[in-house]
């Protein structure tokens, strides 16, 4: 018989270790074997050979905040483990705890970790630390490519020496588990994941950040006694399941964790974009049973697509994600009185679920019903509310080391025939071009503006030309090389438009998503930057090529702006199915009038930047401070009625006759005397003006600005 070889000493080993009725084991000896069968112990012996003194290290335990301590890892394993690290002489260890969820919603709840009983020795009387990892935070070195570029992390996570990251065996609503990847976004600084790492940020190009940078080097789940249901990370229903995984690799652990629950590991979007972003180690090994869990429930796929609809920058996904929390009667204090009743509301549906029919079906009938209504609230904006969508931030999605010269020098040789067939086409009265060849657009516009050609390209970068092309939200732009001035030659960027034409947003369009090489020239009497697609993380794009000119006119008195584009984007699948293609006569002249609406107010936004004046869309996430991003719509219902209860108070309780009585037998009442019954409406009405008066001047800009669509934005 043929032996096959066993696995190398690079190796990644997902050793899964399972207690069953025919051989039932204890959580610690579950651990125990679990760790071991990984190369736990090998691993943490050759880092010590590198470190001066006793190695430190640090255990992030998931600390789920939403008040049920079966959604959280637990802590007699934990103090286990810690145990096995003193049997081998690591006693250098602080525990800090990974929090996942709306702590910021929640008033004198204290630390996750003291509420869950670590006391800073294990009952075999080994001693640890407790550490905070939203406090200290210091410089990590993301790189300028990185979504987390200019953010830190708390000290005791990059100065440990061995990091072991402790996740809970969970189902989540929204990316079908919560295991390794998803307890990563608990361990950053901010106390409001949500709006840092989720809404502001995508949370896979976070958590691949973090993997990139200052990686945990172990990592483990806990699936002793799991939480599963439609909501296991959130709502606790605990599932003994007698096992505990065990793997250096995060999205091998996953994977394990995946397949023990039954289901696809990329049904989750979050293991999926991380996979996409960093893949598995080259050479790994699942070392266990991976026979699915008796009698376990991951959620409806109908309401893991809903929740998914639900725009995490929106109000609707941040609700959602509050009023996930149980507010137990007595036990804690909300603010919010209106998010305690939604949260009772939501959190008894998401109980029952899993049993009821009918609480499945009024559960994801809502959830249906709210993914609605956000996807209806964002298209609305991308068309007549753009400015306010919140700009993205992203990372570059793409490894600039993956690029050598030769990919930018054969951007020039791509275009070239691309923009003799432009330029050969016939203009039309805007002075566009186009042409439709093998399903893509070859499009072309020029215009000629009253600057000096000197002082526009000082104000007008042209490395930033893209920028300044109408709906653009954001990107990331990464310097490959410059010339003896420091100007860019080469650069990398990823950016990001609203969905084109906007009306698209309505049929389920995404957003133009595109990574592009570039090279810049710089001429005395002439500037160029011509690009090239490499990748679309969301697929929007096969081709969006093309180049930016800016040449000088009548000796430098003026300067005109010549764009030229080959770009094919992905239609909805509505659209799809309704082949455009095949009825020309209808196509057309849609395209005419998108492509020319986009690109005069893009010529128009380079005049607008010369000029001074604004043309970006959007809201900046800099100028929102974490109290206003936490504010939901429940917070002003419970404003609102307390402003009522108030008023009513004040009236009911006033004396029916005020003033003072004089000889001539009437009352003589100042003013001030009588408070007012109508402050209330006082109130109200001061509160609606401008929102009232703002939509009828928006309104009325926006009409002027479709008869007039020249007119700057």
């Amino acid at each position: 018989m043929e032996t096959l070889p066993g696995p190398g000493a690079t190796t990644a080993v997902a050793a899964v270790a399972r207690s069953t009725r025919t051989q039932p084991r204890s959580p610690s000896q579950l651990l125990s074997d679990a760790v071991t069968r990984a190369g736990l112990w090998e691993r943490l012996a050759e880092r010590a050979e590198g470190c001066s003194g006793e190695p430190s290290v640090l255990l992030t335990p998931g600390v789920s905040t939403y008040g049920d301590a079966a959604t959280a890892v637990s802590r007699p394993l934990v103090e286990e483990l810690i145990d096995l690290l003193c049997d081998r002489g690591y006693r250098n260890i602080a525990v800090g705890g990974a929090r996942c969820g709306p702590d910021i919603w929640l008033a004198g709840q204290g630390d996750p970790c003291h509420r869950l009983g670590y006391r800073e020795r294990t009952p075999r009387g080994n001693p640890y630390r407790l550490v905070d990892l939203a406090r200290d935070v210091v410089p990590v070195g993301f790189p300028a490519a990185s979504v987390l570029h200019g953010s830190g992390m708390s000290r005791p996570w990059p100065e440990a020496d061995f990091r072991v990251n402790i996740a809970k065996n969970s189902t989540h609503p929204e990316f079908g588990y919560a295991l390794c990847l998803a307890n990563l976004l608990g361990v950053l600084p901010q106390t409001d994941t949500h709006h840092h790492y989720r809404a502001r940020r995508d949370g896979a190009e976070v958590v691949a950040a973090i993997l990139d940078v200052c990686p945990p080097d172990f990592h483990i789940i806990d699936a002793v006694v799991s939480s599963h249901g439609c909501a296991g990370a959130q709502v606790g229903r605990p599932l003994e399941t007698g096992t505990v995984v065990a793997a250096p690799d995060a999205v091998l652990a996953d994977l394990a964790g995946a397949l023990l629950m039954g289901v696809d590991p990329v049904s989750s979007s979050l293991t999926a974009r991380v996979l996409q972003l960093r893949g598995l180690p080259t050479d790994y090994l699942v070392d266990g049973d991976l026979t699915p869990y008796q009698g376990w429930r991951n959620p409806p796929r109908f309401l893991m697509e809903s929740i998914r609809r639900l725009h995490p920058d929106g109000r609707a996904h941040r609700l959602f994600s509050a009023a996930s929390w149980r507010v137990e009667p007595g036990e804690a204090e909300v603010t919010d009185k209106a998010l305690g009743r939604l949260s009772r509301g939501l959190t008894t549906l998401l109980r029952g679920a899993d049993e009821n029919p009918v609480a499945l079906a009024m559960l994801c009938t809502t959830m249906g019903a709210a993914a609605a209504g956000s996807a209806t609230v964002q298209a609305w904006r991308n068309g007549y509310a753009k400015e306010r969508i919140r700009r993205r931030e992203v990372s570059l999605a793409v490894d600039p080391r993956a690029y050598t010269d030769r990919d930018f020098d054969r951007i020039i040789e791509i275009l070239r025939p691309v923009e003799g067939i432009v330029d050969a086409l016939p203009a039309d009265a805007w002075r566009m071009r186009w042409q439709h060849v093998g399903h893509a657009i070859l499009f072309g516009c020029e215009r000629t503006v009253n600057a000096p050609y000197a002082e526009f390209v000082r104000r007008v970068d042209i490395c930033r030309s893209i920028s300044y092309m109408t709906d653009y939200l954001g990107g990331r732009v990464h310097v490959v090389s410059r010339d003896t001035h420091g100007r860019p030659t080469r650069q990398i960027e990823r950016n990001i438009y609203l969905a084109q034409p906007n009306y698209l947003a309505f049929y389920g369009g995404p957003p133009i998503d595109v990574c592009k090489l570039e090279t810049i020239a710089y001429g005395e009497r002439s500037q160029r930057i011509s690009w090239r697609t490499v990748h679309s993380p969301n697929r929007s794009a096969e081709y969006d090529d093309g180049s930016v000119t800016c040449t000088d006119v009548d000796q430098g008195r003026r300067t005109r702006i010549v764009i030229r584009v080959r770009q094919k984007f992905t239609l909805p699948l509505s659209w799809q199915v309704f082949r455009p293609e095949t009825r020309p006569s209808v196509r057309d002249p849609l395209v005419r009038d998108s492509y020319r609406r986009f690109f005069t107010r893009s010529l128009d936004n380079f005049e607008a930047h010369y000029e001074g004046r604004p043309y970006r869309i959007g809201r900046p996430w800099d100028g929102c401070d974490d109290d206003q991003a936490a504010e939901l719509p429940t917070q002003r219902l419970t404003d609102a009625v307390r402003l009522v209860r108030g008023a009513t108070r004040e009236a009911l309780t006033a004396g029916r006759l005020h003033g003072t009585p004089g000889p001539d037998g009437y009352r003589h009442v100042a003013p001030g005397d009588v408070p007012s019954r109508f402050r209330l409406l006082e109130e109200v009405r001061e509160t609606l003006r401008p929102a009232v008066s703002g939509f009828g001047t928006g309104l009325w800009e926006a009409l002027g600005r479709d008869r007039n669509p020249r007119q700057p934005l």
